[in-house]
């Protein structure tokens, strides 16, 4: 009888120690340190430098638009307990909402990861025709600057992982490299494709291979009858065979433009978190594009 309870005694002892690797809320059982990301690329590219040291999460649920986004109360609250924020830097919710949430999470580093980056004109959300486009991680050079960034801010946070943390970056910009030489070969012919989006998105993918971005919305307006026409007529003129959508907009003006043009219409996710997937596809679709028209 003694033995068995011995036994049963050092039976939960271990279970308790084992319930001790883990800390609570933590699945992953990486340390207790989590940093916050606006969107989810750039989720992926913080995971790969971070490594085990900190456990991230995206501030912006899949499915919604960065650029009109309302944080929640309990966001708000949550936000606190990261040990910094991780910002694009001119997304529509972080220009909205940057003040608000630095003066609601006082204790959080808040880090701009689009420094450096030479920034072009788009058309947005609540924007003048010059105004900036936010979509920056959408070019390999940038996401290689933005990168770099998240590497410098994380050797500041965690100086006992600075030689890991660099070490990651090392490996994440040779595989965003890879994703650059991969798209020149698919668009690397001399007939430079023109294409047509309903939120303009690509703006930088565009400007780093050479290709021409046409936009069904612009400021963040429909587009009129008139300026449908104008669209039809450009499609036809340019030979575009492609209409890329995104889920968080409504698709009948597509579907209107695509149906005059014979234009086929691709659902693409600019904000999706496997960034390396999601351009390679792009870049594919386009590839596809010249070989009809060619």
């Amino acid at each position: 009888m003694r033995n068995r309870i011995l036994l049963f005694i050092l039976f939960c002892c271990g279970l308790l120690a084992g319930c001790k690797q883990t800390k609570p809320g933590n699945e992953h059982g990486k340390p207790g340190q989590t940093l916050t990301v606006s969107i989810e690329p750039l989720r992926y590219v913080t995971e790969r430098i971070a490594g085990d040291a900190f456990n991230v999460v995206t501030f912006v649920p899949k499915g919604n638009s960065p650029e009109m986004y309302e944080p929640t109360p309990e966001q708000m609250a949550s936000l606190g307990k990261s040990t910094a924020f991780f910002s694009v830097g001119a997304l529509g919710f972080e220009r909205t909402w940057m003040e608000r949430l630095r003066q609601n999470a006082p204790e959080v580093t808040f880090v701009r990861t689009s420094e450096g980056i030479t920034t072009l004109a788009g058309h947005h959300h609540g924007s003048t025709e010059n105004a900036t486009d936010p979509h920056v991680w959408t070019s390999p050079r940038n996401m290689a600057v933005i990168a770099q960034n998240i590497c410098a801010a994380l050797c500041r946070l965690d100086t006992a992982h600075a030689r890991m943390f660099r070490q990651n970056l090392q490996a994440t910009l040779a595989e965003i490299q890879d994703v650059n030489d991969s798209i020149q070969k698919l668009l690397s012919s001399p007939h430079k494709e023109a294409f047509l989006i309903y939120h303009p998105a690509l703006t930088y993918f565009a400007h780093d291979y050479g290709l021409t971005q046409i936009a069904i919305e612009t400021d963040g307006k429909e587009p009129s009858p008139s300026k449908i026409v104008q669209l039809i007529n450009r499609c036809k003129a340019q030979n575009v065979r492609v209409i890329f959508v995104q889920q968080e907009f409504d698709r009948k003006n597509a579907e209107l433009i695509a149906k005059e043009t014979s234009t086929r219409i691709v659902a693409i996710n600019p904000l999706a978190y496997d960034w390396k997937e999601e351009m390679l596809r792009i870049a594919q679709t386009l590839n596809e594009q010249c070989k009809k028209n060619h």
